[in-house]
């Protein structure tokens, strides 16, 4: 009652305090002469013009804006500004690390493919229904943060790649109890095969994207050697897109001569294992060579070993969304298996308890190896994640 009584008072106080608190906190931060002092700080662009009209009206004050370019000694910080959509994956992002001044920011990107795979990873209607249920009643009870936000997305995407399948709680194939509308993975052999080619396919227009991802990324930086010459610039595209057509004609048993793509693959492995140089030499710098040849040569030559690896590891990483498709379909076979053949109190058990591990343990499996293949098959090639990030009341 004595609180409630000088609540007032002490909110009055409390303000007082804050407020030279915040004062004593930007005099440290200030540069002071003897008749004036200087404050420099980052603001959003959006928010000079407001600014600039309160500054005008003290005439014993002014201001000045430079743009972030004429800046040079400092990097300047980055605003994360997306589609309140795409919010709880600013928080994947924020893990890798924030995206400097002068590169894109991934979240997009990123909230469309993880939501896309992890729908073909655990698509099932009744899953993501429950999935998505779980996520708006943590919303509504303001429990689990980014998290419950995440579910949503991820359960719909769930529930329609849970018609396409024609899964629902694990019902599919010969025992399903809705129809499929593209077809069920777990039905044939040659659907497995299907399912695993075609994620193998979407990893490799991601893997492009990516490089495409780079090339912007170069541009904005002006680094011509990004752009141009590395393994996730023109010349590896260039390469990757050479071997996989090469591949897909000797698979085929095409029989037309690859000459011009065998000499094209060899100028862009060449631009790869010279891209430093290269990359000096176009921006004007007089020490392009490399002063050390030999050791030059034999670290390139690792490094090209390397990336050649990555494109074959990357690739078949995505093999792991079709198989986690199959995965999921599988247990729910054994689920449905044990349902049928016990007597309905043994059934309804089964099912509770079959749906409820297979909902928390492979989903949670699932969300974890859809982000390892965002940072390490899709970040790695085009993002670094070196930025500082924007926050108002800290500059």
């Amino acid at each position: 009652e004595t609180v409630n009584a000088q609540r007032r008072d002490l909110l009055r106080a409390y303000a007082c305090i804050k407020y030279h608190y915040d004062l004593y906190n930007i005099h440290h931060l200030a540069t002071v002469s003897q008749s004036s002092f200087c404050l420099t700080g980052w603001i959003d662009a959006d928010e000079v013009p407001a600014l600039q009209a309160k500054i005008q009206k003290d005439p014993a004050c002014s201001m000045i804006v430079d743009s972030p370019e004429a800046v040079s000694h400092i990097t300047p910080p980055t605003k994360l500004k997306n589609w309140r959509i795409f919010h709880p994956f600013e928080e994947f992002v924020r893990m890798y690390g924030v995206p400097n001044y002068n590169e894109m920011d991934p979240t997009p990107f990123l909230a469309v493919v993880y939501t896309l795979l992890f729908g073909i990873m655990f698509g099932d209607v009744g899953h993501g229904l429950c999935l998505a249920a779980i996520g708006l009643i943590m919303i509504w009870m303001k429990k689990g943060g980014f998290l419950a936000k995440l579910l949503v997305p991820l359960g719909l995407s769930s529930t329609v790649f849970g018609f396409l399948y024609g899964s629902f709680f694990g019902f599919e194939g010969e025992h399903a109890l809705i129809r499929p509308l593209w077809y069920t993975p777990f039905e044939s052999s040659q659907n497995m095969m299907n399912t695993l080619v075609y994620s193998i396919v979407l990893g490799v227009v991601i893997i492009l994207i990516c490089m495409m991802f780079n090339v912007i990324n170069g541009i904005r930086q002006k680094n011509w050697q990004k752009i141009l010459f590395s393994e996730n610039g023109v010349a590896g595209m260039l390469f990757y897109i050479l071997v996989l057509v090469c591949a897909l004609s000797m698979l085929k048993g095409s029989g037309q001569p690859l000459i011009l793509a065998g000499i094209l693959i060899l100028i862009s492995l060449l631009m790869m294992f010279l891209q430093e140089p290269l990359g000096r030499l176009l921006a004007k710098q007089k020490d392009w060579m490399p002063k050390e040849k030999g050791g030059f040569f034999v670290e390139a030559f690792f490094e090209l070993f390397e990336v050649l690896l990555s494109f074959v590891t990357n690739t078949v990483s995505f093999l792991r969304v079709g198989a986690f498709a199959l995965n999921h379909a599988g247990m729910m076979s054994v689920v449905v298996m044990f349902m049928l053949q016990l007597n309905p109190a043994g059934s309804a058990a089964i099912a509770i308890f079959g749906n409820l591990l297979v909902i928390g343990l492979e989903g949670l499996i699932v969300g974890i190896q859809v982000l390892r293949l965002g940072f390490y098959e899709m970040f790695s090639r085009f993002y670094s994640g070196d930025g500082r990030e924007f926050r108002p009341n800290n500059q």
